[in-house]
């Protein structure tokens, strides 16, 4: 099926898209601009507006269908062409151009897990086949039983590989963390993935100071981002400061990970944990001379470590749930007075 994106000021862009297929990813797969955020049908962002053809929905129930107001308005995540369809999208199309790897569909299965904090798993997946990924891109995952795709960032880092790392916490009421966390053992697990694909990603060759900003399991993409300024040398010409927020002690993960970056910046780089519930003890400040530990908010954590330190090299990540997300992004452009452009984040939720 054809799809005609009519976006603002005129712009246009076509592309093609089975009747089995989720429009965004037909889209994001031949390159055009469609608009998105999460890709699981949360967020809402990739809403648009029939103007003519025929739809269907893959998954009525996505929570963010609730957003929408009218019959003609529907998520590119969720639903698939019946017939040619035009559709309004509200920003104006960029320019179609070249990217490092298209995402595709992959099969894999998990090959290691680790319980890492109370309600907190690392795992890794065994890929079909190897890919190149940017660091801060996500994949989409979605296993057999369980109803539409959940949207996990990879914590590695490597130009070419057929393993990604994940971490994920267990959420009240989620029905995918309920299935991964009930089970005995993971190993052998099937999953369908979706990408690379996000737009939070790190790029070695700009000359940026980094100001990383993530809350619990958003310290996914900021690893594969940190992991990426050390392995390519920018540690040598900047700097990064990164604020990783959980709410207790009993929290913490990717303690020792993080002590190894440090250890390998030469100074670089620097560290604050920030816990919202509860100091941290003696011994594990004394056990982590390498890392700063404050309390509250991480974002107002962040602003406050950060007075008078933003320069116009600063480049912002963001990551987390949508509280902090949105008031981290309020404070830096508010406080901070950084670029829009500056400040890179993909809501998930």
């Amino acid at each position: 099926m054809k799809v005609e994106l009519i976006g603002a000021g005129e712009t246009v862009q076509v592309y093609e898209s089975k009747s089995s297929s989720r429009l965004l990813y037909s889209g994001l797969k031949e390159g055009a601009d469609v608009p998105y955020e999460c890709a699981t049908g949360t967020c809402g962002t990739c809403k648009v507006k029939r103007i003519s053809g025929e739809f269907s929905w893959l998954w009525p129930e996505a929570p963010a269908r609730a957003l929408l107001k009218s019959a003609d308005d529907f998520l590119l995540c969720q639903c698939a062409a019946v017939t040619d369809l035009k559709v309004e999208v509200r920003s104006k199309l960029k320019p179609i151009k070249e990217i490092a790897q298209r995402p595709q569909w992959l099969t894999s299965e998990i090959n290691n897990s680790v319980t890492v904090a109370p309600g907190v798993m690392t795992f890794s997946v065994k890929l079909s086949q190897p890919i190149s990924f940017l660091p801060g891109q996500f994949m989409v995952l979605e296993f057999a039983g369980v109803q539409g795709g959940r949207a996990w960032s990879m914590t590695n880092q490597a130009k070419l590989t057929d393993t990604l790392d994940f971490v994920i916490k267990k959420k009240p009421q989620g029905l995918l963390s309920d299935y991964l966390f009930e089970k005995e053992n993971l190993i052998g697990l099937k999953a369908n993935l979706f990408g690379p694909i996000g737009k939070a990603v790190y790029d070695g060759e700009l000359d940026r100071d980094l100001v990383c900003i993530a809350g619990g399991t958003g310290m996914a993409g900021m690893m594969s981002i940190l992991a990426a300024f050390i392995d390519g040398g920018a540690y040598r010409r900047n700097r990064a400061d990164v604020f990783f927020g959980v709410r207790t002690p009993a929290d913490l993960f990717f303690e020792s990970e993080l002590r190894q970056f440090v250890e390998q910046s030469d100074g670089a780089l620097r560290v604050v944990v920030a816990f919202s519930d509860a100091p941290a003890s003696a011994e594990l400040i004394a056990k982590n001379p390498l890392l700063t530990f404050d309390q509250g908010f991480v974002h107002e954590v962040a602003m406050s470590e950060m007075e008078g330190q933003f320069t116009p090299k600063t480049r912002a990540y963001l990551a987390g749930p949508p509280p902090l997300v949105d008031g981290a992004l309020r404070m830096l452009l508010l406080k901070a007075r950084l670029p829009a452009t500056e400040i890179l984040y993909d809501k998930f939720g």
